[in-house]
């Protein structure tokens, strides 16, 4: 059997993927690390596909403080992944991308947990309940623009002093061409 028809058993046999944790600072339920990882190790392990990363590079910067006024950081991170077939040793390989925030030492390690998460999530379509076309009776959220929310919590973040906000907003703009130009010279 190729490694894609192994691949191709291994989504076959995950039809969905409950959230299991909840961000109670910011509301919203997600799909944990360890549910995604057990799930998707039990199928390879029936299939005996092996999954490997590495990382390649690395990038931190320090960004707005916490509104505790604690020191915060976003790490950037990237890397290859591969699926390796104990059988054949065929390797089907791509390139993972993740960020992370954070005021201590974590956030290179959840750079990487968002970058595998998002590699396992999408490779194998797993579904999780996120559904925009949701018609049970619930009423729409309204959208928000990220830009313009950003603004608004750098002011506040800023106690109002617009002008440091906006140094604020422009470096965090910089940052995200920067990583943006960096996963398309990866992809390339």
């Amino acid at each position: 059997m190729k490694l894609s028809e192994k691949l191709l058993k291994v989504s076959e046999s995950i039809n969905y993927i409950q959230k299991d944790k909840t961000n109670k600072s910011q509301n919203y339920k997600y799909l944990s690390e360890a549910k995604i990882k057990s799930t998707i190790k039990d199928a390879f392990e029936k299939e005996r596909i092996l999954f490997n990363y590495s990382t390649d590079a690395v990038r931190e910067y320090e960004i707005s403080p916490t509104k505790n006024g604690a020191k915060q950081f976003v790490t950037i991170a990237s890397g290859k992944y591969s699926f390796i077939d104990c059988d054949s040793e065929e390797i089907v390989d791509g390139t993972w991308f993740g960020s992370g925030s954070d005021t201590s030492d974590k956030g290179l390690y959840k750079a990487i947990t968002g970058g595998i998460k998002y590699v396992l999530n999408t490779d194998f379509l797993i579904p999780t309940g996120d559904d925009v076309e949701n018609d049970n009776g619930d009423k729409p959220k309204a959208k928000v623009d990220p830009d313009a929310q950003l603004k608004k919590d750098l002011v506040e973040q800023y106690k109002g002093d617009k002008v440091e906000a906006k140094k604020e907003y422009e470096r965090i703009m910089q940052v995200r061409l920067e990583t943006k130009f960096e996963q398309e010279k990866l992809e390339a």
